[in-house]
């Protein structure tokens, strides 16, 4: 994978070749291995750089880089890119072992100086002779010339710490230019004399190799940009942060583990960026600062970050005017605005294994992802990118405001958890519950005309009784029965008939096709007389359909008159008789119509059969209640669950932190609780305000729910707020000391949008984070420090939320030098190993004792923002950039790099 600036190389800082004596250690085929095969075996190993160190000879030097050359060009099976630093294994006097590594420009002419230039006196390839030249003069030697000086295997036969000891040990160890110690067993005791010298020497590892199988088998991890001396001066120098021993680091360190990184940053017709040319701004996955004097567009470019990753809600309130400017088309020069019509701003990035590329224009935002050809490919448009790629940006006075904006607090606490998926099981939660409450509402509309029909039952039963006591009752109750009955016989009888005239129905329609002339004419024999035999066929079967039609009439009419002939056709006959005598007889008796009482008795059964129904949705009912009431209740615990989540990262952010403490108010944020229940409730203004929130004239809470809310412990908080929204749904005016108008008006929206209610019901006030400085054991409100003391608090806080992007815009301001030294710096170097930091800087110790992977340089001229210089320390440019724009660069390279300053000018 590319990487911008410095990364890691995989170094073996020890071999041997064939120029060297005891090569192969008896093995003679080895004595005819080539060149090109050393080579390849090094690749093999997958070796980035390697020390050629021979016993005091550079012989194969010129010969290795020159087979390299032509391995490069022609392409070979097996080849790699490779780095050879030139170097030797001097024999110093008293048999210490000595390495001396050169930059790759260097050839073996540059070994047989140095070794005359030590007095070596001894066969070339051989470790027997050694130097008249004590081991700090070869030291001075190797250093004058512009080398590395290393003591090889320290902890082994002619290794410095077996060979000297005392005040000539001690000697050793303070020469100029020493930087690193070759230790073969990382657990090895190094002499007292060393820790009381307070050294600090870089550790590599190298295989020493005199078998090709030994290559690589012990090497050293060193960032770099490009492998050259001055590089390799550096990464020794920072020691942890520029060398890995292989036995410290089991993995790649180039391999990030899926890590999100932004990759560049383009930008193309802005007002004053990226005309005639785009602007592009390389990064590195650890640590970039970006430098520049005052003007040079360097905060500019967080700005067209924010747009492109929809950053704008973060910004406290306060500072999103000033955003607002900055994201608005300029109308000319000297007007505000960064942007044109045709602006569009693009940001490569790595998330999840995977490139995307964010573009923004004309706001909107499009992604694409490349695809295993290596083309861009445009995705599904997405209205949550900010949440999807959650890169944190702050500036200096962002991080003074969070400390006493408890709302963009919480997103901080809330990007360490899974937010978006909590909100997604919420709103599902709430989407159940409002339509389970629909459905209540529904079945309950059903209910309400029960009472109703039970007394039309009631009286329905009254009027039957009257008919059935005038002494008619047997014969009217035997007139309803064979009625019934009489029904259920000529439905059936329908039925039948129904059946008779389907089948009759069907029959035309199975007439005979005609055999047209045509297919008389033009067919053979043999097919007109199968087409003529499945014709006739078929008329055999229209004949037995005619023959089925007319038994079903003949049986209809049959089944009608056997129906007339039954025993109950003349009980029915004689009852309906009796019963046309008694209509007869109540009538000149002047009796009511004995008709109503067959009416009455339909009209019983269909009132008994309402309330049968109402009883089956009664229990529908309690059921649908019973669901809400589970859903409401999931509800609550998903709430709660949230706030267990939030209780959990700002505990093991408080363990890892030393300056600052968190404490969740939780649903302590009446603010914005008011505000966003007074939307609920259609009232935004000052209306019922002895209800909600009555404050006295400094704007403190006095009275009123929220007053009481934060006057709760966090557990009783839970029970006012479902006590609150009891109360004021149930109209609960008696028992309650809310306002009857206040009452009045949630009972106006029950009445005209119960969905509102139902919302109300799911509404719960936001929690509140609470900072604290802790300093010296104790703690202090937040308010009590100084503006450098909290924006450093918050600092070391944002250090330890999480693995996302961390870009901050200035943060050294209202902070002095040792606040930077102690803090900041030592926070990026400890933090960039597991996330991406981008840093606008104007102070010099950031990059530089930061030890930033990518240093950008920002210039802005004729009208325009450009990019002057990028790239890792070991840039003369880049370190020239950070002498001349920054005030104090040079002392801080000084300072940091004091023991190979000179070398690096």
């Amino acid at each position: 994978m590319d990487i911008n600036g410095a990364k890691w190389w995989k170094f073996d800082f020890h071999t041997h070749t064939p120029a060297s004596f005891d090569y192969g250690r008896g093995d003679h085929a080895l004595a005819s291995l080539t060149p090109k095969q050393w080579l390849l075996e090094v690749m093999k190993k997958e070796i980035d750089c390697v020390a050629v160190t021979d016993h005091n000879s550079g012989a194969w030097i010129d010969i290795l880089k020159s087979v390299l050359k032509e391995m490069e060009q022609s392409h070979i099976e097996g080849y790699r890119p490779l780095t050879i630093f030139p170097g030797v294994e001097i024999t110093v006097h008293t048999g210490i072992h000595l390495l001396a590594i050169f930059d790759p420009s260097e050839t073996s002419e540059t070994i047989i100086e140095l070794l005359g230039a030590c007095d070596y006196e001894g066969k070339k390839g051989y470790s027997d002779g050694c130097t008249t030249k004590s081991f700090n003069e070869v030291v001075e030697e190797i250093t004058k010339r512009k080398g590395i000086a290393i003591p090889a295997h320290v902890d082994q036969p002619s290794g410095l710490f077996l060979v000297h000891e005392g005040n000539t040990l001690r000697s050793s160890l303070q020469v100029n230019g020493l930087l690193a110690l070759q230790v073969c067993d990382k657990s090895f005791t190094k002499p007292q004399i060393y820790h009381e010298s307070n050294l600090n020497l870089s550790e590599v590892a190298g295989s020493d190799s005199h078998h090709p199988d030994q290559l690589g088998t012990s090497y050293t991890w060193v960032k770099m940009e490009k492998p050259d001396i001055n590089a390799l001066k550096l990464a020794l120098h920072d020691g942890d942060d520029g060398v890995i021993r292989f036995d410290n680091c089991p993995h790649n360190p180039n391999d990030l583990d899926n890590r999100f990184f932004i990759k560049t940053i383009e930008i193309k017709n802005a007002a004053k960026a990226g005309r005639g040319g785009p602007l592009k701004i390389p990064l590195s996955p650890w640590l970039n600062t970006i430098i520049g004097g005052r003007g040079s567009g360097k905060s500019s470019i967080i700005e067209f970050l924010r747009l492109v990753l929809d950053q704008k809600d973060t910004l406290p309130d306060k500072l999103k005017n000033d955003f607002e400017k900055f994201a608005q088309i300029s109308e000319g020069r000297g007007k505000q605005g960064m942007l044109t019509e045709d602006t569009e701003i693009r940001v490569e990035m790595k998330k999840d294994g995977r490139d995307i590329a964010l573009v923004w224009k004309k706001n909107l935002i499009k992604e694409e992802h490349k695809n295993m050809h290596g083309d861009w490919e445009e995705q599904e448009q997405s209205n949550i990118i900010g949440k999807r790629f959650p890169v944190r940006m702050f500036s200096q006075k962002q991080l003074f405001e969070l400390t006493h904006e408890p709302k963009s607090l919480m997103h901080l606490v809330d990007g360490k958890l899974d937010k978006l998926s909590w909100e997604e099981k919420r709103e599902e939660l709430v989407n159940q519950w409002l339509e389970s409450r629909r459905k209540e509402r529904e079945i309950n509309s059903k209910l309400k005309n029960k009472s109703n029909i039970k007394l039309q039952l009631q009286d329905t039963h009254a009027k039957i009784q009257i008919f059935e006591a005038s002494g008619h009752k047997d014969l009217l109750t035997g007139y309803r029965e064979v009625q019934n009955i009489s029904h259920e016989i000529d439905e059936m009888l329908n039925n039948v008939k129904e059946i008779r005239d389907s089948v009759t129905s069907i029959v035309p329609s199975f007439d005979l096709p005609n055999i047209s002339e045509v297919l008389c004419k033009s067919l053979d024999q043999t097919s007109l007389m199968i087409i003529k035999k499945k014709l006739n066929e078929f008329a055999q079967i229209r004949m037995k359909m005619e023959a089925i039609n007319h038994e079903i009439s003949s049986y209809v009419d049959q089944f009608e008159e056997d129906l007339k002939q039954i025993p109950f056709t003349v009980k029915r006959n004689e009852t309906i008789h009796k019963y046309e005598e008694l209509v007869q007889r109540l009538q000149e008796a002047g009796e009511k119509n004995p008709e109503a009482y067959s009416e009455l008795v339909s009209l019983k059964e269909d009132l008994e059969a309402k309330i049968k129904e109402i009883d089956t949705i009664e229990t529908e009912y309690e059921s649908q209640k019973h669901e809400s009431k589970r859903l409401y209740q999931e509800i609550v615990q998903h709430q709660k669950k949230l706030r267990e989540e939030r209780s959990k990262i700002i505990e093991r952010w408080n363990a890892s932190n030393e300056n600052i403490r968190l404490y969740l108010d939780e649903l302590g944020d009446i603010v914005h609780g008011e505000a966003s229940f007074r939307e609920l409730i259609r009232r935004p203004g000052k209306e019922f305000t002895k209800d909600l929130c009555d404050r006295d004239k400094d704007d403190n809470p006095q009275g009123g729910f929220f007053n009481d809310l934060l006057s709760k412990r966090a557990e009783e908080r839970w029970t006012l707020r479902e006590t609150f929204i009891r109360q004021i749904v149930q109209g609960e005016d008696a028992t309650s000391n809310f306002s009857k108008p206040f009452l009045k008006h949630i009972q106006n929206i029950s009445t005209n949008t119960p969905e509102d209610i139902d919302r109300i019901c799911t509404w719960f006030p936001e929690d509140k984070i609470i900072l604290k400085l802790f300093k010296e054991g104790r703690e202090e409100d937040i308010e009590t420090g100084s503006a450098g003391q909290r924006t450093a608090a918050m600092l070391s806080l944002l250090l330890l939320l999480d693995d996302s992007p961390l870009i901050i815009d200035q943060p050294e301001d209202d902070l002095d030098t040792k606040r930077i030294t102690d803090l900041v710096v030592s926070g990026l170097r400890t933090f960039k190993a597991k996330q991406q930091i981008i840093v606008v800087t104007h102070n010099p110790n950031i990059p530089v004792n930061g030890g930033a992977e990518n240093i950008i340089q920002m210039n802005y001229a004729r009208g325009l923002i450009r990019t002057l210089a990028h790239g890792a320390l070991q840039k003369n440019e880049v370190r020239e950039a950070v002498c001349d724009v920054m005030e104090g660069g040079q002392r801080a390279l000084n300072n940091r790099y004091f023991r190979i300053s000179k070398a690096l000018q």
